[in-house]
């Protein structure tokens, strides 16, 4: 489990496609594909992990001219929107410099 309690943090592109994820052994392809869609507002995610829910955070960041994707999921509700916003303000740290 990661800081926050939560299942996983992953990074992706306005495509759908997953560029980064936290060490975890979930399959988070399908997550990464519907992450935008959620970004952008069109779509609330709850996700159903063993029998329990889980709520996905996503944050929009723009790197460079690319709109990029960080969703963090699990975990209650701040510890989740605080990794978001970190990890989010350190995407655009790195990828810009």
């Amino acid at each position: 489990m990661l800081r926050g309690g939560l299942d996983a943090v992953l990074l992706v592109d306005e495509y759908g496609m997953l560029v980064s994820k936290s060490s975890t052994s979930l399959d988070l392809i399908q997550l990464a594909a519907v992450t935008p869609i959620i970004g952008r507002g069109l779509a609330n995610a709850t996700i159903r992990r063993r029998g329990r829910e889980r709520v996905l955070s996503v944050r929009q960041v723009e790197v460079l001219g690319e709109t990029l994707y960080v969703a963090a999921l699990g975990g209650a509700r701040e510890p989740r929107e605080r990794e978001a916003a970190t990890t989010a303000s350190a995407t655009t740290r790195i990828l810009a410099a």
